[in-house]
């Protein structure tokens, strides 16, 4: 969906308003996916058996978050054997996060006035 402004946006509020539209924004919309990654933080790399052992949900749910995490660039995933091991991807992730930082710093005077 593309919104209407009526005066030109600066492009610093346009690649912020893209950020929220972002595969790494959607990623962390579902709770799911956010206690995947808190698995992963506390235990670090681990495939999806152990994964889904500390999740309520099926294995089949739990590899399509993985999937979508992976393609976002949220996560590494590594093949050995045949097990799939997943990591956090903490260079891309932080990187994501500092430009949106940056985004919302340079904007804040036109989207959300003191």
């Amino acid at each position: 969906m593309e919104l209407i402004t009526r005066t030109p946006a600066p492009p610093a509020l346009e690649e912020l308003v893209k950020a929220l539209d972002s595969k790494l924004m959607k990623a962390f919309t579902d709770p799911a996916r956010t206690q995947i990654l808190k698995v992963l933080m506390l235990n670090g790399r681990a495939d999806i058996t152990t994964i889904a052992a500390q999740l309520p949900q099926d294995r089949s749910v739990i590899s399509r978050h993985l999937n979508l995490m992976a393609e976002a660039g949220i996560l590494v995933t590594e093949k050995e054997t045949r097990h799939r091991y997943y990591t956090i991807n903490c260079a891309a992730f932080l990187h994501e996060f500092e430009e949106i930082v940056a985004n919302l710093k340079e904007c804040m005077a036109t989207c959300c006035p003191p």
